[in-house]
Order: C-alpha cells, then sequence, then structure tokens
C-alpha cells in the first residue's frame, strides 16, 4: 500500500508538473505572439508616419501657395482694374477654387484598433504621443470640413459673378494631371486670352466673392498651424519606435 501510495504521489506531481508547464508554455507562446503583433502593428503605424509627415509638408506649401494668390485677389480688387481688364482676376479666382486636403494614412492606426486597442501596446510613452496625434488629426478634420463648406460657397458665388463662355474656355484649357508642386497646381487653368467681363454692378458682388475666399483661406492658416504641430509630434513618435523597436522591424 505505501509502494501505491508513493506511485500515486509520483504520477500526481508528473501530471501536476506536465499541466503546469504546458500553462506556462501557453501564456509564453500567446505573450510571444503579442509581442509579434505589437511590433507589426508598430511597423506599419511608422510607415502610416512617414507618408503623414510628407503629405502634411506637401498640404502647407500649398496653403501657403494659395494664401498668396488670395493677396493677389485682394490687391485686384482694391485696384478696380478687374472691372476693365479681367483676365488676371479670373485667372486667380478660378485657382483659389482648387484645394487640397490633408488625408491622414490610417492602415497602421486602424490594425490597432481592429486588434483591441491601444492594449497591444506596452510603452505608455507611445500610447500617450499616439492619443495626442490622433486628437491633432480631430481638429485638422474638423477645420478642413469647415474650410470645404466656405469653399462650397465660395464656387457658388463665383459662379454667379463669372461670364460662362469665360470659365468653359478656362476649363477647356487647363492642364490635366496630379501636381505635387503647388504653383502649378493652383495654376492649372491658364489665364483667359480674351475674358468677357465679371456680372457685377459696381464692387458689392464681387467684394462678397474676395470675402469668401479670404474667410477659406484664414482656416488654412489654423490648418497650417496644426499640421505645423503635427509634423512635429509625429517626427517625436516615430523617433520613439523606432528606438525601441526599428532593430525588430522586418525589412
Amino acid at each position: 500500500m505505501i509502494k501505491n501510495w508513493k506511485a500515486y504521489a509520483v504520477e500526481f506531481l508528473m501530471l501536476f508538473t506536465a499541466v503546469t508547464l504546458g500553462f506556462f508554455a501557453e501564456n509564453i507562446r500567446e505573450h510571444q505572439e503579442e509581442k509579434a503583433k505589437e511590433i507589426q502593428f508598430l511597423q506599419n503605424v511608422h510607415y502610416d508616419l512617414e507618408r503623414d509627415y510628407t503629405d502634411a509638408q506637401l498640404v502647407i506649401d500649398f496653403n501657403l501657395e494659395k494664401q498668396k494668390l488670395a493677396d493677389s485677389v485682394v490687391h485686384e480688387f482694391k485696384s478696380g482694374r478687374y472691372l476693365k481688364e479681367p483676365a488676371d482676376m479670373y485667372y486667380f479666382l478660378k485657382g483659389l477654387s482648387i484645394r487640397k486636403m490633408f488625408e491622414h494614412s490610417s492602415s497602421g492606426f486602424a490594425q490597432l484598433k481592429n486588434a483591441g486597442g491601444l492594449r497591444m501596446i506596452e510603452d505608455k510613452s507611445i500610447i500617450k504621443q499616439i492619443l495626442l496625434i490622433e486628437n491633432r488629426l480631430a481638429m485638422i478634420d474638423r477645420l478642413q470640413d469647415i474650410m470645404d463648406e466656405n469653399l462650397l460657397l465660395y464656387r457658388e458665388k463665383f459662379s454667379i459673378v463669372a461670364d460662362a463662355e469665360t470659365v468653359h474656355e478656362m476649363n477647356n484649357k487647363q492642364i490635366p494631371g496630379t501636381f505635387t508642386d503647388p504653383k502649378l497646381s493652383l495654376r492649372r487653368f491658364p489665364k483667359p486670352t480674351n475674358p468677357n467681363p465679371f456680372l457685377v454692378e459696381g464692387n458689392k458682388e464681387m467684394n462678397e466673392v474676395v470675402n469668401l475666399i479670404v474667410n477659406v483661406l484664414n482656416t488654412t492658416r489654423y490648418i497650417n498651424n496644426h499640421l505645423l504641430s503635427l509634423k512635429d509630434e509625429i517626427k517625436k513618435l516615430d523617433s520613439e519606435i523606432i528606438d525601441k523597436y526599428g532593430s525588430k522591424f522586418e525589412e
């Protein structure tokens, strides 16, 4: 009986050990899988940040160039020259109808959310920086929505005061394609060669057009300020990710 009792004890101990080791092995395996996913997701976030950094600067440059065009419009309006020589005013106003939006590259961020959110990330500093960027992006989106609404009003008012034949000529002669250079993008509609006058009496209608586009361009200043802050936040987050996880990224 003593021998049988010892044999049972040994069997129990072996079984307990096997179950315990299996439990720990499963935990280790799950932790390794979670860690691999964390690294993969952060690598994708790194790619998102690289694209966002470049695209943010493109939008900033575009908005700055657009603000220069707005200065030209105000000068034309103030001088009143557009009433007798409307070609430049058509050229400026038509270019100002073009917009460029910042569109967040969100594949890596979306994967994080779909996989259970930020619980996948162990580093608290990285989590804090991601949340900061997401708040910044939400603010930029709201400002761009406001800008788009004002731009729609501007386009509607411009279509009222602009001569249809002249606009049609500019549309037909526009330079097709996608431009990274903001100067080319905003000047894709050529200056009309023999434009008809604007459909205005005095300065009242044109004053409204100019006010609308000035409001649009004022919003781009706020957008640019947030984009500049976003670039700084992106740079900080990306540096942290590369320093802490970059050596583990897949080529």
